[in-house]
């Protein structure tokens, strides 16, 4: 069943249901106004009738011919009081030794009150006739209730039940008609929206929806759209990844193939000179597929680490040894600056191997007599950073997770580390340069796999493209971030943020 049928019907039996119940409210309350106006009308009625009485004995000063008074009174064309409907009628007037003087049936007239079937309820419920302070005699008015057999309320009732019918059936009639304009307009858009999924079922990742107001469904809209748009930038990437994959493993492969067959068909002799490039092209394969892998194990969140004490200075300096002379030949001066940043928690190699991409990126790509800083710092507040406490709580918890990928393990002494890390301080790591600098609209991409700033995809100086994208991912498996900030002829600012050691003890690979 479609959506707008359910809101149709739901509609028609949501009026179906209120027009019952008021109807039950509007009869159950006729009824009882019914009841009280009878139920005044008896009684004014009553004190009327009771107050001529008063007034005939008065002028007469006896009850003689009050039976005849009493007809005409409540005769049809007496103009000095209406008369009242038939279960009014039921009422006895009875003098100073509790005779019956007034019956308007003339059925007990003359009898005595003791000889009467209801003397008692009678008498309980008469009223004095009382002429200048004397009692003269007794009025008593049969009390029923109206409501249950007067006419005046059944008649009244079944015109309510019939207006009642006319109208349930008027309001589903007109609410059926409603339902049906109302639903077609808001569904419109969701059907669209349905529209819009099955063809990115079908593989159109094109596929948008018009979002139009601020209502649920455009929000939904809003959402899908960003969703789309996402997939078709995940499928832009999965399509460059491959090509990239192609080109990078093109190269080498021709230079081996055309080495082969060289020596196969004795064009090259098979000497140690003629097997050292097919040896480097291997050795860059093997780079490309070490690359990728470790890249994957870190996007799945299944990196080996090996935590220890890692001091970052120690790390950096090791790294400028290792590229001293590449500075000297190109002139550049690097300075390590330190405010006593304490040891962090973790894995040793993959840290290096992020500085040595940061490091190597920056001696390729600044000129001569430029300047290469590296500080480190330690900081408070990771918020300010650009990482939230959410985030990095839960980069810490995967962190511990990965020393033995196996979370059951973590016993409460890891538990109580990971909440000193989340509390502690962190230290941020700046690798700075003053060399040719990034385009702004490259930065958003800088990280990604396969990316490069050089176009012209030169292989001894461009690299395989994923030395940033692994070490972000290497970054982030230590539950820390990185960022860079650039500008075109000033220079590049790659900063890192990484935890400090946990101040509880945690059992660490020695």
């Amino acid at each position: 069943m479609t959506l707008r049928r359910k809101f149709i019907l739901a509609l028609i039996g949501m009026v179906f249901f209120m027009s019952i119940v008021f109807t039950f409210i509007a009869l159950t309350s006729t009824q009882a106004l019914l009841g009280h106006a009878e139920s005044y009308v008896q009684q004014s009625y009553g004190e009327h009738l009771n107050q001529l009485l008063s007034v005939y004995y008065e002028g007469h000063n006896s009850w003689n011919g009050v039976q005849d008074h009493v007809s005409q009174v409540i005769e049809p064309n007496d103009q000095k009081i209406a008369r009242p409907p038939r279960d009014f009628e039921r009422f006895l007037v009875f003098d100073q030794s509790n005779k019956v003087i007034v019956d308007p049936s003339s059925k007990d007239l003359g009898k005595q009150l003791a000889i009467l079937p209801a003397a008692d309820r009678i008498q309980k419920q008469w009223q004095e006739i009382k002429v200048n302070g004397k009692t003269v005699g007794h009025y008593w008015q049969d009390i029923h209730s109206p409501v249950v057999d007067g006419r005046l309320a059944k008649t009244i009732g079944t015109s309510i039940i019939q207006a009642m019918i006319i109208g349930l059936i008027i309001t589903s009639l007109v609410a059926l008609l409603l339902g049906l304009l109302l639903t077609r307009h808001f569904t419109k858009p969701l059907n669209r929206l349905m529209e819009a999924v099955r063809r990115v079922g079908d593989g159109d990742l094109a596929s948008r929806v018009e979002v139009k107001g601020n209502g649920d469904i455009a929000l939904l809209a809003r959402d899908f759209n960003r969703m789309t748009e996402q997939l078709t930038r995940n499928e832009e990437v999965r399509r460059n990844m491959v090509a990239d994959i192609a080109h990078e493993l093109r190269t080498p492969l021709a230079v081996i193939l055309g080495k082969l067959e060289s020596i196969q068909e004795g064009v090259l002799p098979s000497t140690p000179e003629t097997i050292l490039p097919i040896q480097d092209e291997t050795l860059r394969l093997i780079r490309l597929v070490r690359d990728l892998q470790q890249l994957s194990l870190a996007e799945a969140g299944k990196l080996p680490m090996t935590l220890r004490k890692v001091n970052l200075r120690t790390i950096v300096e090791k790294i400028t040894e290792q590229f001293e002379i590449e500075f000297e030949e190109r002139g550049l001066h690097i300075e390590i600056v330190e405010d006593k940043v304490p040891e962090i928690i973790g894995d040793a190699d993959r840290l290096t191997q992020v500085f040595v991409n940061l490091i190597g990126n920056a001696l390729l790509h600044t000129p001569s007599g430029g300047t290469l800083r590296v500080l480190l710092e330690e900081v408070q507040n990771p918020m300010e950073n650009g990482m939230s406490n959410e985030e990095a709580t839960r980069r810490l918890r995967d962190v511990f997770r990965r020393k033995d990928d196996k979370a059951e393990e973590m016993n409460s002494k890891d538990k109580s580390s990971i909440d000193d890390l989340k509390s502690g301080k962190w230290v941020q790591a700046t690798v700075q340069d003053s060399g040719e600098g990034i385009p702004e609209e490259e930065l958003e991409h800088i990280f990604d796999r396969f990316y490069r700033v050089d176009k012209s995809r030169e292989r001894e100086n461009g690299g395989t493209g994923l030395g940033l994208a692994i070490a972000k991912e290497f970054i982030q498996a230590h539950g820390g971030t990185i960022q860079v900030d650039s500008k075109l002829g000033v220079g590049s600012s790659f900063r890192i943020l990484l935890p400090l050691k946990p101040k509880v003890t945690i059992d660490l690979i020695p």
